[in-house]
């Protein structure tokens, strides 16, 4: 499917030319939410209007250029009146095409995920530590993940929270919770289903293989380096290297080599 969401690109919103571009293209797994926390309604920057959403992507790249940043850290940018505006330059026509552009909105920490500024981040206007995000920004979030996740070919599952990445509480707490029902709308509005537990991304009795990403990926990959099988980069990313891992640890404990750390497999490393 074509992405679909309405974006102002940084050309109509006003941008200040980026230094060091045009930026390499990357090939995604995620779609990372963020929130700007920024003030909340009835104080919020935009006011929910299109020009006030307009002067706002231009505070931000101004604040992320005075650290020295080459451009808007983030890619995407959604304001409370649902107006959703182009960050880093290059970052819409890049995801048209089922790229992203090399970004700065999730350094990777240890133990957390890796490759964030590799994939789309989308900058929310608010702070959601507890505050309730509105119908129109809620709406405006989910048509635009199902457009990123439909032509850069992510799973919905892949929508994560810049707390996946980094040591923060970014995204907020309440909207850290709701990303859940958030990938199972983009799922439903893209044809796709999946179970509560993946959805939630967070139950240690989902089977990781091929294509698994978070927390569990990153124990399941120290456990079989300290075992003595290598399985690459502990990015908790379960690519080709871990994979083959998990087959060699098969094969020396008896068990069905097929790549697929299920209830057995943890169980004889440990990690079940």
């Amino acid at each position: 499917m074509p992405f679909t969401a309405k974006v102002i690109t940084t050309s109509e919103w006003g941008a200040a030319e980026p230094k060091n571009a045009p930026f390499k293209r990357t090939v995604p797994n995620y779609v990372i939410v963020h929130h700007t926390d920024n003030q909340n309604p009835p104080n919020d920057p935009s006011k929910g209007t299109i020009e006030g959403a307009k002067q706002f992507a231009r505070n931000i790249q101004n604040g992320h250029m005075k650290q020295s940043w080459s451009d808007s850290g983030h890619n995407f940018l959604n304001t409370t009146g649902g107006f959703i505006l182009e960050g880093r330059h290059g970052s819409l026509d890049a995801v048209e095409q089922g790229f992203c552009v090399q970004s700065a909105h999730a350094a990777q920490d240890q133990g957390k995920l890796a490759n964030g500024n590799q994939s789309p981040g989308i900058e929310n206007e608010g702070n959601f530590m507890t505050f309730q995000m509105g119908e129109k920004q809620w709406e405006s979030l989910v048509e635009l993940c199902a457009s990123l996740c439909s032509s850069c070919n992510i799973s919905p599952l892949n929508i994560k929270g810049h707390r996946d990445f980094s040591n923060t509480d970014c995204p907020g707490n309440w909207l850290y919770n709701q990303l859940p029902q958030l990938r199972k709308q983009v799922a439903d509005q893209l044809g796709l289903k999946f179970t509560e537990e993946e959805l939630k991304n967070s139950s240690q009795l989902v089977d990781l293989k091929f294509g698994s990403t978070g927390a569990e990926v990153i124990k399941l990959q120290k456990r079989l380096l300290d075992k003595g099988f290598n399985p690459g980069a502990i990015d908790g990313a379960f690519g080709e290297n871990t994979e083959a891992a998990v087959k060699a640890f098969q094969r020396s404990a008896g068990l069905k080599s097929d790549g697929i750390a299920g209830i057995k497999t943890r169980t004889e490393l440990g990690i079940a």
